[in-house]
């Protein structure tokens, strides 16, 4: 039986790996892998990225929602189209461990693989800041 089906979620399908691998004028651009999508699905934009963690978060249903998210979305996020042939190597890498989705928001861990430094966020917008410390 999967462990989806049967309510068991493991570690690793909870934990993402963030490659970003640029961040010119502000810009996060990179890939996101998790074992549930099975392949790195790409973002070209912070609220790309925020958008494939959230649908990930959805289809595994943990941590589940506090309360539904008000707005008009219907489609699903799709991945960024692949820019480049070549593979581009990451400015930082990080895992994504997002723990709890309370007041519309986020709040996790964050792991700064090249680092090896860990720090927690409280919300989205936290996490964002922190990667543009980590970035600029």
């Amino acid at each position: 039986m999967d462990g989806l089906a049967s309510g068991f979620i493991p570690y690793e399908i909870k934990t993402s790996l963030v490659k970003i691998t640029s961040y010119a004028d502000r810009e996060l651009r990179g890939t996101l892998y998790n074992p549930y999508f099975a392949r790195e699905l790409r973002f070209s934009n912070a609220l790309q990225f925020l958008a494939l963690v959230e649908e990930l978060l959805d289809a595994i249903g943990c941590p589940q929602k506090a309360m539904e998210t008000p707005g008009f979305r219907s489609a699903r996020c799709e991945s960024a189209p692949e820019e480049d042939a070549h593979e581009r190597p990451a400015l930082a890498t990080f895992k994504l461990n997002v723990l709890f989705r309370q007041n519309a928001s986020w709040q996790g861990r964050l792991v700064w693989l090249e680092k090896k430094s860990e720090t927690q966020f409280r919300s989205v917008l936290e996490l964002l800041m922190i990667l543009d410390n980590v970035l600029s």
